[in-house]
């Protein structure tokens, strides 16, 4: 197999910018596969009450990493990365819920007891007959285990402008 250089992948700590932990690999291996040993070594070799959040770009958008985040009991912030994906149904490119007109539901708080995004009706819905018909739901929640890399906390919407920065 031919390959050429290295890569150095880093978890670096964004108050204090220190490097937490650091893996060197070649240059063709894909920077998803050292995603889940930089984490492991995080994990095992410090215990950083503070540590709350992983931030990663769209290379490290895979389910495993999320996985493994939330069984350290953080929280994942990683960059979408839609690979030719269909539409879904019933939410938007955020994966917020919709209403039947496809309104967005608004972001309202995250339960980290049962691991819960809330979103509320959207604004757009208050005078809508369907909404008193009962086709909308004043209230909608969504476990964020059922799929852990669409429904994060904070919400992708609360991120999207992270993502222009990666």
């Amino acid at each position: 197999m031919f390959w050429y250089g290295y890569n150095g992948h880093l978890a670096v700590g964004t108050s204090s910018q220190y490097i937490l932990q650091s893996i060197f690999s070649s240059g063709n291996l894909n920077d998803g596969k050292t995603a889940i040993p930089l984490l492991k070594g995080i994990h095992e070799r410090l215990s950083l009450a503070s540590l709350r959040y992983q931030t990663m770009d769209a290379g490290y958008d895979f389910e495993p990493i999320y996985e493994q985040v939330h069984r350290m009991g953080q929280q994942s912030v990683i960059a979408y990365n839609k690979r030719n994906e269909g539409e879904i149904v019933g939410f938007d490119e955020h994966f917020a819920p919709t209403c039947v007109r496809e309104h967005s539901y608004r972001y309202d708080s995250f339960d980290s007891k049962h691991e819960t995004l809330k979103y509320t009706r959207p604004k757009e819905c208050q005078d809508c007959p369907l909404a008193n018909d009962g086709l909308c739901q004043k209230v909608y929640k969504v476990k964020t285990t059922t799929d852990l890399r669409k429904y994060t906390a904070p919400t992708r919407e609360r991120f999207k402008c992270l993502e222009s920065h990666f």
